[in-house]
């Protein structure tokens, strides 16, 4: 009974500090402090650790021996890399969303989408980044495909916490949305694929352009 409650209790933390990490509260290259995060928490060292080794294993966390466990902070490479994947796996998600979503997801996609638009109109903020994350992943949700859900859940937070902004125009984002958007709702599987791939492969265009560290 003990083990039980321990793995539930890990998986808690978990999803705190995956959070933290989304909502940019805990920021690329930063160091873990396992004391004041375990008394935030109000856990022990013991599920926190384990909590690390799993975000570990989703690239979210980096573990250092002898130096600790910091947000990972991602080299230009590997930002080039997890693009790659994205244009591939979003544009396979977003075919199957508009083959299998529901009138009930479509409403929640259009409140992401509407949300995005909103944050586009106003001033520029971190929060159009969440907005973002959000309108990508109620696509891939849509997808009922639970292991991309959650590969891609962690590959866009990691890659939302080493950005500052978006890699593109946001107006141009916005545009990009609303076609993946129409595609999604009129059930086009081809076209929701093409614009998807269309949408990250632009974004990756724009990253090759930047300087980050090797």
């Amino acid at each position: 009974m003990y083990r039980i409650h321990q793995e539930e209790l890990s998986e808690r933390v978990y999803r705190a500090i995956k959070d933290m990490i989304l909502r940019n509260r805990l920021t690329s290259g930063e160091k873990l402090n396992q004391e004041r995060l375990a008394q935030r928490l109000g856990v022990s060292r013991t599920p926190l650790l384990t909590a690390f080794s799993k975000l570990e294993q989703e690239m979210l966390v980096e573990l250092i021996p002898r130096r600790g466990a910091f947000v990972k902070k991602l080299s230009k490479k590997e930002f080039e890399d997890l693009y790659d994947i994205r244009m591939r796996l979003e544009s396979l998600a977003a075919y199957e969303a508009a083959m299998r979503r529901t009138g009930r997801q479509l409403v929640e996609l259009e409140k992401n989408f509407r949300e995005f638009e909103k944050l586009v109109s106003g001033e520029p903020n971190r929060n159009i980044r969440k907005a973002d994350y959000d309108f990508h992943m109620a696509i891939m949700k849509m997808s009922a495909n639970a292991l991309l859900y959650r590969m891609m859940s962690s590959f866009n937070i990691i890659i939302m916490s080493n950005l500052e902004g978006l890699l593109k125009d946001a107006q141009i984002s916005l545009e990009e949305h609303r076609r993946i958007y129409s595609s999604i709702e009129n059930h086009d599987s081809k076209q929701a694929e093409r614009e998807m791939y269309r949408h990250i492969e632009g974004a990756r265009k724009n990253l090759s352009k930047m300087k980050l560290s090797q």
